[in-house]
């Protein structure tokens, strides 16, 4: 290998360790947002590197996942994802606002667990990185096939992605986050949007 090829290589290996560190980062603060909504103990996986065309997962076996989507802008654009699996959210949305899962307050409930987290996350980002990064208004899917998410998943397809899951004590998934950074070095990841 030419050493400019290398050199290229070495860049891009850097720039991903700091965005998987950026993001280890912003999903400890929504971890501890989310466990202080929910009043009991949160843990956050290693963020995990994949290309982005598996990413968010299809409905797992509750089926009834929810998708909240952000653009992130400024210093580090690109988007963020929330999956909520069936039973986390049905949990969540009980907890919350009772036993009306599916009406107009959960929908609304669960729009605003997006933006705490996802605000969570991105301020503590933004701090490291000492410039603002902002999210859009929060975008709730619920439909596995619909075309909501279809699109999403054909931006991401080819992407570079970070995904961390947050977990409660017993080990079940209680959100999962996925960042697609805007780009890194040598166009590895170049903007979905």
């Amino acid at each position: 290998m030419d050493p400019a090829a290398a050199a290229t290589l070495h860049d891009v290996g850097d720039e991903l360790d700091r965005l998987c560190e950026l993001a280890n980062v912003g999903a400890g603060h929504a971890a501890t947002a989310l466990a202080r909504l929910v009043k009991r103990p949160i843990r956050m996986s290693v963020p995990r590197l994949r290309m982005g065309a598996a990413a968010p997962a299809i409905d797992g076996p509750d089926g009834g996942d929810a998708w909240i989507f952000f653009e992130v802008q400024g210093a580090l654009g690109g988007a963020l994802v929330l999956r909520l699996p069936g039973a986390a959210r049905a949990a969540l949305v009980a907890e919350l606002v009772g036993d009306d899962e599916t009406g107009a307050h959960a929908e609304s409930a669960l729009r605003e667990v997006g933006n705490i987290l996802a605000s969570h996350a991105l301020s503590a980002v933004a701090d490291l990185v000492g410039s603002r990064v902002l999210p859009s208004l929060p975008s709730l899917v619920f439909e596995a096939t619909g075309p909501a998410l279809a699109a999403w998943r054909a931006r991401a397809t080819g992407r570079v992605c970070i995904e961390t899951h947050l977990v409660d004590d017993a080990g079940r998934a209680t959100v999962e986050l996925v960042w697609i950074p805007n780009e890194v070095p040598g166009g590895a990841a170049r903007a979905p949007f």
